[in-house]
Parts: C-alpha cells; sequence; structure tokens
C-alpha cells in the first residue's frame, strides 16, 4: 500500500463484471487528455460492474447510512504514461450523498438511483453455489443476476480475467480539462467461476441510446472477483 493518508478506505465484496467490445469512437468523448485507450484481443471493452461497499470510512469517518451500499458503473481501459487505467462513463450509487461528494472532490460522473444488492451464500456439498443479484433503476425491475462456483482461484497474470480485474488507477478530468488521476489500491482479487448468468439492463435509459445496443449483445468475458479491502487516494493531476 502506498504511504499516506487515503481519502476512501472501505471492503469491495462480490465485484461482478460483463465486459463487451466496444466501439472506440463512443469511447473518444469520454477520454481524459493524454490517455490512450488500452485494447483486449485488438478490441478496446466496456465494462459493467456492479459490486458491494463495507466498512467504508472518508478519511477514517464512517458516515451514518454511508458504510455499506452498492455500486454499478460502466467503464473502459486506458493507458496513461504507460500504466493501465479505467476511465469511468458513469457510476451509480443509492445515496445522494456519495454522488455529490464524488463529483465534488473528483468529478466523477456519478449519478443516484434506486439499488438493492443481495449475496446468496452457498450452502453445502458438490452443487453448492454463490449467487449475486444487483436490482436498480425504476421500481428495481433492472437485474443482474450470477450463480457462481463458491471456490475463488487468482487469475493466471496473462489472462484476459487479469487484464479485467487488476488496475489500480482510475484516470477523469477536471473542471478545465486537466487529466486527474488516483489510486485505488488492493491486492490481486480471486475469481469465482460464474455458471449462470441474467442481464435484464435497459442501457439505453441508463447511459443513452449510443450504447443501448449493448442490450442485445452477450458478454465477451464475465468475471466475479471475491473483492478485498481497498484504499483510493484524494485525485491529483496526471
Amino acid at each position: 500500500m502506498a504511504a499516506g493518508r487515503p481519502f476512501l478506505i472501505a471492503e469491495w465484496h462480490h465485484v461482478l463484471g460483463l465486459t463487451y467490445p466496444a466501439d472506440e469512437a463512443l469511447l473518444a468523448a469520454h477520454l481524459p487528455r493524454g490517455a490512450q485507450i488500452d485494447e483486449l484481443g485488438g478490441s478496446p471493452r466496456v465494462s459493467l460492474v456492479a459490486f458491494g461497499f463495507r466498512h467504508t470510512r472518508v478519511h477514517g469517518v464512517a458516515i451514518p447510512g454511508h458504510v455499506t451500499f452498492p455500486e454499478i458503473n460502466l467503464r473502459f481501459y486506458v493507458r496513461m504514461h504507460g500504466e493501465r487505467a479505467v476511465v469511468f462513463i458513469r457510476e451509480f450509487v443509492p445515496r445522494p450523498a456519495i454522488a455529490v461528494v464524488a463529483r465534488l472532490l473528483y468529478n466523477e460522473p456519478y449519478r443516484t438511483i434506486p439499488m438493492r444488492e443481495t449475496v446468496i451464500a452457498p450452502g453445502s456439498g458438490p452443487r453448492a453455489r454463490l449467487g449475486v443479484r444487483h436490482r436498480f433503476g425504476a421500481r428495481h425491475r433492472q437485474r443482474i443476476e450470477a450463480w457462481a462456483d463458491p471456490a475463488a482461484r487468482t487469475p493466471d497474470p496473462d489472462s484476459p480475467e487479469h487484464w479485467l480485474t487488476h488496475h489500480a488507477v482510475g484516470i477523469g478530468s477536471a473542471r478545465d480539462g486537466r487529466a486527474r488521476s488516483y489510486r485505488v489500491e488492493h491486492p490481486l482479487w480471486a475469481l469465482h467461476e460464474v455458471t449462470d448468468l441474467q442481464i435484464d439492463v435497459d442501457f439505453a435509459a441508463l447511459y443513452g441510446d449510443a450504447w443501448g445496443h449493448l442490450a442485445g449483445m452477450s458478454p465477451s468475458h464475465v468475471t466475479l472477483a471475491a473483492g478485498s479491502a481497498v484504499r483510493i487516494s484524494p485525485p491529483a493531476d496526471a
């Protein structure tokens, strides 16, 4: 972990990622100054990522009502000064105060919508499965649900799963257009193999008509990381 006091510490758990090939032209409008779009298998990628926060502290303080909550974001992958990083197209949380702080301090594209996360612990026996369910939007009508092997395994360093789940820098843009970066530090995550997946997401309603085509596509990759404690640094010029 880096020296210095982080802005936020938390535990991220059951980090579910649905990844799709992406048109570079759609990503260009969100690309911070100086960043280059990264590729997996010769294609830019965009990921819908849903996960839970626990034990959240801001500058070491637990804020009542903002300690445990879910987040869903749409992200893509870049390089900045030779380092791999992610850029967020939009991030959803259920608490208005979280979105306000993230927009003010990081200028990140946070929005607030109704959200509910459920983790179904595996039972016993050879057919035991771990379940993760996210419901969100008006009347919680949108849904992502995954069932997976309870045993988690560390991905190979050269695998697509490692590429998708292990990066330590977020890149955004300040209000004057300068690129800003912040470090998201955590150990290498072990991954659960997803065996069943249901997706009912209105991408156009959440992210705009340009992203509506994702609703008719199957993900190129699905990852479910066990998660870990994380530390997020204050933003700085990239």
